[in-house]
């Protein structure tokens, strides 16, 4: 299983903040989600288009959308299939704004596509579908080049389009808060700071 930070956007509602790259105790938010995937994966990556050479300072490959312009995260998970190695046979996304990522998320994820109908699944928190925290079999990498020809872009639509399996992490949906808004950075920050104070 390989795995992919999703960090392509341009921040449009966090007034173009590079959002991977905020501080969180003294590291940037991407650094704490790739340590959370380090273990769940043999091989991982980032998806960046901006500040790419920061990015590069993790010492992960960092790979650019395959197509011009902004297209959206699926942009980013089209970049690492076609990076991913060959040996590999899922890819497991998230994105790199989310510093609490669940530690099995890519275990769960994977059971949950062993026990389906499609080689695809992602995490719902109990309230919403959380579509940037998925895997995917190799199978869906034509599906996804497929689906950007035509136009799409939301990953929502993508999943529903090959019948994906949602996975429930209700008990724990606070581990997949990301940065969307100055409130959503606040509060972020507030938990980490609760967490210090819990070590």
């Amino acid at each position: 299983m390989g795995g992919v930070l999703l960090c392509g956007g341009r921040g449009l509602r966090m007034r173009g903040v590079e959002k991977g790259l905020l501080p969180l105790d003294g590291k940037p938010l991407c650094a704490h989600a790739a340590e959370r995937l380090r273990r769940q994966v043999s091989w991982l990556a980032i998806s960046a288009n901006r500040e790419r050479e920061r990015y590069a300072a993790f010492g992960l490959p960092v790979l650019p959308d395959l197509r011009p312009g902004f297209w959206g995260p699926l942009a980013g998970v089209e970049a690492a299939w076609a990076a991913l190695p060959p040996s590999l046979s899922f890819l497991l996304t998230a994105p790199g704004d989310s510093p609490f990522l669940p530690r099995d998320l890519g275990e769960r994820l994977f059971r949950g596509v062993m026990a389906g109908t499609t080689g695809s699944a992602y995490a719902h928190d109990g309230v919403r579908g959380q579509f940037l925290c998925a895997l995917y079999e190799r199978e869906s990498e034509g599906l996804l080049r497929g689906f950007l020809d035509r136009g799409g872009r939301r990953a929502e639509e993508f999943l529903q389009s090959i019948g994906a399996t949602a996975i429930d992490f209700s008990e724990r949906p606070a581990d997949f808060w990301n940065v969307n808004s100055p409130e959503d950075w606040e509060r972020i920050r507030q938990r980490a700071a609760e967490e210090r104070k819990g070590r």
